[in-house]
């Protein structure tokens, strides 16, 4: 009798350990979670790669209309242009395609060229949350080139998180201009 009792309550203790595992969600520590969008969870080690056949899944937010596409070698020390990315992702935009497609092609045609890749976000969330979103976001691009043929010898990426921010108004505007993956040539 004793080791029934003894194996029950083993086996409703284990139940319940497993069940409450299983039931813990992660959340993001940053921004509003108001249930109205799918909020992503940030995981260190689970950058997703771009798809080759480049689809995707969501629409992108309101983009920045003055932002050029063509890389100008004129425009200073930096030919290439930078990408920007929705709140809380780290996703390829649809409009992003074609500014990367273009860094992709100078990139090729310059292959003694080394660039790094800087991974930016907006002021909102934790600097810890950030720093790894921005980390992200570099690394998606830099694969993203990398599957366009570009020499991974060419590529680096570090992230500034929310350290180093393009606009610093408190508005949507601004925060779209802060989340992007920076380009600088060396």
């Amino acid at each position: 009798m004793d080791r029934r009792v003894i194996s029950l309550c083993l086996s409703l203790s284990l139940m319940f350990l497993f069940a409450g595992c299983a039931s813990k969600k992660g959340a993001s520590s940053s921004g509003d979670q108001s249930g109205q969008a799918k909020i992503e969870e940030i995981q260190p080690d689970a950058i997703k790669t771009v798809p080759l056949e480049r689809s995707f899944d969501r629409p992108s937010a309101s983009v920045p209309t003055n932002l050029p596409v063509e890389p100008s070698i004129a425009s200073g020390s930096n030919a290439l242009v930078d990408v920007f990315f929705d709140y809380d992702s780290f996703h390829i935009r649809q409009d992003a395609i074609p500014v990367l497609d273009v860094n992709g092609g100078w990139l090729r045609a310059n292959g003694s060229k080394t660039i790094l890749i800087e991974g930016h976000c907006d002021e909102r969330g934790t600097a810890a949350y950030n720093l790894v979103l921005g980390e992200k976001r570099a690394r998606t691009v830099k694969k993203y080139l990398q599957d366009l043929g570009v020499q991974a010898s060419q590529l680096q990426i570090t992230s500034y998180g929310e350290t180093r921010p393009f606009c610093k108004k408190q508005n949507e505007d601004c925060y779209q201009q802060n989340r992007r993956a920076h380009f600088v040539t060396k």
